[in-house]
């Protein structure tokens, strides 16, 4: 009885408390914190319309957004389907600018299709961003080709220090200064070696560039003869900066190259990746779509024998080093993209990395057993096994020793018959989330793979299991096969 008056002692105080608030127009606990809170809070937001609808909430909130150092326009895509969605869109940016009353921006940005009724619109929008120093300028216009021209004031700023640029034109008439700029990322954009030079030589801090999916017309653009128009319209071509000295680059920790790959541009995308190992870059990140089934893109020898790199990511590269490897700072790999892979390579890869703590295999094959003595490798990520060589592969076995292994994840569809885990004695963290889908017999078989994985993972601290093993764990425990303790199932009814 003393405990249930208690009780309701505590709810009639909070109800008291409650009342305060709403009579000082705070109804809520979140009102009431400062502004310098609610407003970081708001510009997590998806959007700035997301935090001009918060204005309703309370006269605490009514002019609360204008404040918001973050602004974030997106014209969404179902909304293009209305004729007048463009004009809307506009009206809604210009009514909120006028509205605002922030002396600093840490973030602008704009997502919409290009049109060129409202092409003064944007550059008065970028001048706004520009005019309260605004930091990250994000913009991106949707369209076949890059169409809106970005005004010369938009390439003597000193407040960026992180510009990503989609489907502009980028054509400026002076020198680029950007003193402050760490990150550009480029999209669909037309690139030539004039302006790279000029965007890099300008940009003194830059740490990390981005190229995607960009062109160009430059010495090394050869398109040959005999290929349709259709085709070469499709050709992502680039020119790297050649003429960039080293001492203009030595501070780019990250570079990223995404793009499709064709045969003929070969040699421009080994320039690329030169250009970036002479800046002693950090973090290489290639990613090519392979635009021609009988060839894909050959990595070079000189990135098998860089030790600037910490963190390598290739995907649609064949890896054929013609010596030994020499990684001495990598401690992050990636393979991905369907890449033949034979225990040499990966015995070669492992010996010329001494500090590797993380190797990620997506979507490889052609080895039988993963032998991972090395003591520096605490994290392995076994993310698909698919051959699509079209070649019958004896590989329906592998086998997984990996004794100072920390982590071990292995998920999405592995086209192989049996997984056997030999020593992975050292294992604390586990997450299966596979399914076989090379099996004769699939359900015993499966099950018996499963439970053979869970047999020797019952020391793991942490065991998870996914969705695609779910149907072979309802099976095993139907037989009476009890799980082990130490294990969670994620995503599993």
């Amino acid at each position: 009885m003393l405990e249930e008056g208690q009780n309701q002692r505590e709810i009639a105080q909070k109800r008291i408390k409650c009342q305060e608030i709403m009579e000082k127009g705070e109804d809520d606990g979140i009102s009431a914190l400062p502004d310098c809170l609610l407003l970081e809070i708001l510009s997590r937001l998806p959007s700035t319309k997301d935090a001009i609808i918060t204005s309703t909430l309370a006269k605490r909130w009514e002019h609360l957004w204008t404040s918001v150092p973050s602004l974030i326009f997106k014209h969404s895509n179902h909304s293009f389907e209305n004729p007048n969605s463009s004009s809307d869109f506009a009206s809604l940016v210009d009514k909120t600018l006028t509205q605002c009353r922030q002396l600093k921006l840490k973030k602008f940005q704009v997502h919409t299709f290009y049109d060129i009724r409202f092409e003064s619109q944007f550059n008065k929008w970028i001048h706004y961003a520009i005019s309260c120093n605004v930091e990250e300028l994000n913009l991106k216009f949707l369209g076949r080709e890059p169409e809106f021209l970005l005004d010369q004031f938009l390439f003597i700023n000193s407040c960026f220090t992180d510009v990503r640029l989609a489907g502009c034109k980028l054509n400026p008439t002076g020198a680029i200064s950007w003193e402050n700029l760490r990150s550009l990322c480029i999209s669909n954009v037309n690139l030539d070696e004039d302006l790279i030079v000029k965007i890099l030589s300008g940009s003194p801090l830059l740490e990390t560039l981005v190229v995607e999916s960009c062109y160009g017309h430059g010495q090394l653009n050869i398109i040959s003869d005999d290929e349709s128009e259709s085709e070469a319209n499709d050709i992502i071509k680039i020119s790297a900066p050649t003429s960039l000295s080293p001492t203009q680059c030595t501070k780019l920790k990250k570079f990223k190259l995404y793009t499709s790959y064709y045969v003929h541009f070969q040699s421009q995308l080994n320039i690329w990746i030169h250009y970036a190992i002479r800046c002693n870059v950090k973090e290489l990140d290639l990613e090519f779509w392979n635009t021609d089934s009988e060839y894909e893109f050959i990595l070079g020898q000189i990135v098998f024998t860089s030790s600037c790199f910490t963190e390598l990511r290739v995907e649609g590269c064949m890896l054929n080093p013609v010596g030994e490897i020499s990684w001495k700072s990598l401690r992050s790999l990636s393979i991905s993209g369907y890449q033949s892979l034979d225990e040499d390579l990966i015995e070669n890869i492992l010996s010329g990395s001494p500090v590797l703590e993380t190797l990620i295999l997506n979507n490889c094959y052609g080895y039988n057993r993963l032998d991972i003595t090395s003591k520096s490798v605490k994290n392995l990520v076994l993310r698909g096994y698919e051959d699509f060589s079209y070649v019958e592969c004896e590989a329906d076995i592998i086998e997984i020793n990996a004794p100072n292994i920390l982590s071990l994840t292995i998920d999405h569809d592995v086209s192989l018959c049996k997984l056997l885990l030999l020593n992975v004695s050292s294992l604390v963290k586990a997450y299966l989330d596979y399914t076989c889908t090379k099996l004769t017999t699939p359900n015993e078989v499966e099950e018996e793979v499963l439970k053979g994985c869970i047999m020797n993972l019952r020391h793991v601290k942490e065991l998870e299991l996914g969705y695609l093993c779910s149907k072979a764990i309802s099976c095993l425990q139907a037989k009476g096969f009890i799980l082990p303790s130490n294990m969670k199932l994620r995503g599993v009814r």
